[in-house]
């Protein structure tokens, strides 16, 4: 048991420094938001693509279902691009700093989409969470467009994974 714990904290750290990263990377590379996201969006299709074909994997999908892939693809690209934007606009920190709201977006997104009570914990600290954001950035008028672009990356990101939760039951 103790080995999953550390596998699963290191797969953590591994995902904070992943994320961390690509806010690095976003600000270093100079395309603009939307044909970076593009380039991203392209070679991911074209990795995935080249995985099922691999592995043989059938891609016999109902309709229904694939209308949903496509609306999470076109939400997790408009994530992706707001994100890539906020950095542009802003910087690195401040844009990090509001992605920490997604789990209060997702606290009530959830209840909205699932059916699921509100858990009032998730609320509170999801609101305190918006409470510091302000207080640091209360003094921050010079990035008011990065920030209202990080916290609709965040929103979407949300939105992201409640939408496929949904499909990660099937």
């Amino acid at each position: 048991m103790p080995s999953d714990n550390i596998k699963s904290y290191l797969h953590l750290h591994f995902i904070v420094f992943i994320w961390g990263f690509t806010a690095v990377l976003g600000a270093l590379i100079t395309l603009d938001a939307l044909p970076l996201v593009w380039f991203r969006m392209s070679i991911a299709v074209l990795l995935i693509l080249l995985f099922v074909v691999f592995k043989k994997i059938p891609l016999k999908i109902p309709r229904k279902i694939l209308f949903g892939f496509l609306l999470s693809g076109l939400v997790i690209a408009l994530h992706w691009f707001t994100f890539f934007q906020a950095i542009k606009v802003s910087n690195v920190s401040v844009t990090l700093a509001c992605l920490s709201t997604g789990a209060f977006f997702a606290s009530l997104l959830e209840p909205l989409f699932r059916g699921k009570k509100i858990v009032g914990y998730e609320v509170f600290f999801g609101l305190i969470v918006v409470a510091g954001l302000y207080i640091i950035f209360s003094f921050e008028g010079d990035y008011i467009n990065g920030i209202l672009l990080a916290l609709t990356s965040a929103f979407l990101s949300a939105l992201f994974a409640v939408i496929n939760g949904e499909y990660a039951k099937h």
